[in-house]
């Protein structure tokens, strides 16, 4: 599957090519040597990427001199490849658990909003 345009991508267009592409790497995903802590530690290390470049754009904003004089444009678009880092490794933990990622969201925003008294709801059948 080649999805063409990533703002008509689901988040189950998303789960499907990345299964797909998963077990290239690991055969028998999610059913490999690879344990629900490999995926939650392959998740935690890309977290930590993310957490870096923000540490570096905010040295940056506050004009903190670094070794690394890497343009601000360089640095959001690491930001931007390193958080598709982190939603692909958290849909590959969601799926190793047999969860569907977009579920789990809808249901943890639409808890949230009903405790918060807040009226935004994400788009559930029952919502419709």
């Amino acid at each position: 599957m080649q999805i063409k345009d990533p703002r008509d991508f689901t988040f189950g267009d998303v789960a499907d090519v990345n299964r797909q592409r998963a077990e290239r790497w690991h055969k028998g995903f999610p059913n490999d040597s690879w344990t629900g802590a490999d995926w939650a530690t392959a998740l935690a290390g890309e977290t930590g990427e993310v957490c870096n470049v923000v540490k570096k754009l905010r040295r940056q904003d506050a004009g903190i001199v670094q070794a690394d004089n890497s343009s601000r444009d360089a640095r959001i678009k690491a930001l931007a490849t390193e958080l598709g880092d982190v939603f692909l490794y958290l849909d590959l933990l969601a799926q190793f658990y047999e969860l569907d990622l977009a579920t789990c969201i809808t249901e943890t925003f639409n808890r949230v909003s009903v405790r918060e008294g807040f009226p935004e709801r994400l788009m559930t059948e029952d919502t419709k």
